[in-house]
């Protein structure tokens, strides 16, 4: 009789451990890590009453890494409607190796865009090309753009 309440004893006291209410695991994630993270500001305005044309080309360096690259732009425009020619615009575009990854082309607003490209090697090109003019007779501000991008490299 002892022999069994002294096995009945020690299977209790095991089982206490196992009865927990709390699940007792280690969580692994696998994130990815940021390697750098930088900015690309551009901005215009058109002074000039007839229509011309302004461009700039830029690049985001991946920093000699291989892996992701998250974009956040912030892009604002302000376009009037001359009653002479056509509106103007900006056009924001990224490419790698004349392929062409993201564009958008925007001519009054202000917009937020989520880009993420994967198995990005080398670096990446920065279009804008705009277009505007200003109206004189009217107390609106001449023509113009802002384009504000975040950027984040994560590593594989």
């Amino acid at each position: 009789m002892k022999k069994i309440l002294a096995l009945m004893i020690t299977l209790l006291i095991t089982m206490a451990g196992c009865m927990s209410d709390e699940e007792q695991f280690t969580e692994y994630t696998d994130e990815p890590t940021m390697v750098y993270q930088g900015w690309d500001n551009q901005s215009f305005q058109f002074w000039n009453v007839m229509p011309m044309s302004a461009g700039n080309m830029s690049s985001l360096n991946m920093n000699n890494t291989t892996g992701v690259m998250n974009i956040t732009l912030e892009l604002q425009a302000f376009f009037h409607e001359p009653s002479l020619w056509e509106q103007g615009h900006v056009n924001y575009a990224l490419s790698q190796n004349n392929e062409t990854l993201f564009e958008v082309e925007l001519n009054n607003g202000q917009e937020i865009f989520y880009i993420n490209l994967t198995n990005i090697t080398g670096n990446i090109t920065v279009e804008i090309l705009s277009s505007g003019s200003d109206n004189a007779t009217n107390s609106e501000p001449g023509d113009f753009f802002i384009a504000k991008a975040k950027y984040e490299v994560y590593g594989e």
